[in-house]
């Protein structure tokens, strides 16, 4: 194989366009465009790695926005769950208090959980979860659920669910809840808005106001009995 180039001597043009170069020159001539060759594409390979190691230093390195980003997410997330935590703490009835056998406390009693009162208490009792006695109590009950199971209780019970007196208990007060069991003796006046029922061992001394009334045979009741609060008017079905 052979390769031509133009040829220029003392500014003229000789008459032959073109001339041969040898085989030697033609290697000499091959291997400088393989330098140059190999030059340019160990270049071109420099670049691309060069590139690629700061593509993947910029991808592992956490820009300062989303580091700054990222923290604040964080921080919100605990605070999230700390406020949760004391909403769960402030809410919580399923925990109780339990004035154990032997305790006596005089003055009044505020709980934010179900109370269990085995011990003496003097005083007021108001709790939002449920109210166990089985203990002395002197005072007023309020609670979410009431049961009563003591020798005697000298105080008014009211609650917004239901009230259970236990068989030989004695209630000296007032009774007003949404449903009701009576099993032991109660002297005093019983509202209930919703259903109540007075069992064969029960007995009452006073008016009793219900919904509806379940009286068992043996109950003794000594005053009267108003179904008040039913759905029927009375009074329009005898004009």
């Amino acid at each position: 194989m052979s390769i031509f180039k133009d040829v220029k001597e003392d500014g003229q043009k000789k008459d032959d366009l073109f001339t041969v170069i040898s085989e030697d020159e033609q290697e000499e001539v091959d291997m400088e465009l393989l330098e140059s060759l190999m030059e340019d594409d160990s270049l071109v390979e420099a670049d691309e790695e060069e590139a690629q190691a700061e593509a993947l230093k910029e991808a592992e390195e956490p820009k300062e926005e989303e580091v700054q980003a990222a923290a604040e997410e964080k921080k919100e997330d605990s605070v999230e769950e700390k406020s949760r935590g004391l909403e769960h703490v402030s809410a919580d009835t399923s925990s109780v208090t339990v004035i154990t056998k032997g305790t006596t406390i005089n003055g009044s009693i505020i709980s934010d959980c179900s109370l269990d009162v085995m011990g003496t208490i003097n005083g007021d009792i108001e709790c939002l979860g449920k109210l166990t006695i089985s203990g002395k109590v002197k005072g007023n009950a309020v609670a979410s659920e009431v049961y009563v199971n003591t020798d005697r209780l000298e105080g008014s019970i009211m609650s917004e669910g239901s009230v259970k007196i236990g068989l030989g208990t004695v209630v000296i007060g007032d009774i007003s809840a949404a449903s009701g069991v009576i099993a032991g003796a109660v002297k005093g006046e019983i509202d209930i808005k919703g259903p109540i029922v007075i069992d064969s061992t029960a007995i009452i001394k006073g008016n009793v106001k219900a919904k509806s009334v379940q009286m068992n045979n043996g109950a003794v009741l000594e005053g009267f009995c108003s179904l008040s609060y039913a759905a029927v008017e009375i009074d329009t079905i005898f004009e």
